[in-house]
């Protein structure tokens, strides 16, 4: 008797648990897939190369060159890139320190379209865009990516390039 009824009293507890253990891995793969159709692919990005130079104000600028993209190491044509994000980081400071000295930024939160030849500057005066200063820029090796989508958006896009601040035109 006292058998049985422990039988139905667990009995009783585990049904919501297993229901509810259920439920929530069959959310987690529904969500987990239905992001995966229309993302750009994770396992790939296309990279390319930045081009430095300095505008009349003397501000750096930075300009993704679109003849240097590539995926899996095969040239690859795109019009533009939706950017997400540019930043300005050093990778050599201490393990507990942040890399970032500098980004740049959608003000929108999404993207901002970047077109072959277009260029973006510090201190911008873009109403599109907020810089975000984190460090003060000093005199040190630099690395510089925009990052964001393709025009199909089907690819992740990754542009970089390491420069010696202040940049001086070569």
């Amino acid at each position: 008797m006292l058998i049985d009824n422990l039988k139905i009293y667990f009995n009783h507890l585990l049904k919501p648990f297993v229901f509810c253990l259920v439920l929530t891995t069959g959310l987690a793969l529904i969500i987990s897939t239905s992001g995966c159709h229309k993302n750009p692919h994770h396992s790939s990005a296309i990279e390319g190369d930045i081009e430095i130079s300095t505008n009349d104000e003397g501000d750096l600028c930075f300009e993704p060159l679109f003849a240097t993209t590539a995926l899996n190491d095969q040239p690859i044509q795109i019009e533009y890139i939706k950017m997400s994000n540019l930043e300005i980081f050093n990778l050599y400071v201490p393990k507990d320190e942040s890399r970032t000295i500098l980004t740049i930024d959608p003000v929108d939160n999404e993207y901002s379209i970047i077109e072959k030849g277009e260029k973006i500057c510090l201190d911008t005066d873009d109403p599109k865009l907020k810089q975000n200063i984190y460090k003060p820029l000093e005199q040190k090796f630099s690395i510089v990516s925009i990052s964001g989508i393709d025009d199909k958006e089907e690819e992740y896009v990754y542009f970089s390039h390491d420069f010696n601040y202040p940049y001086i035109a070569e």
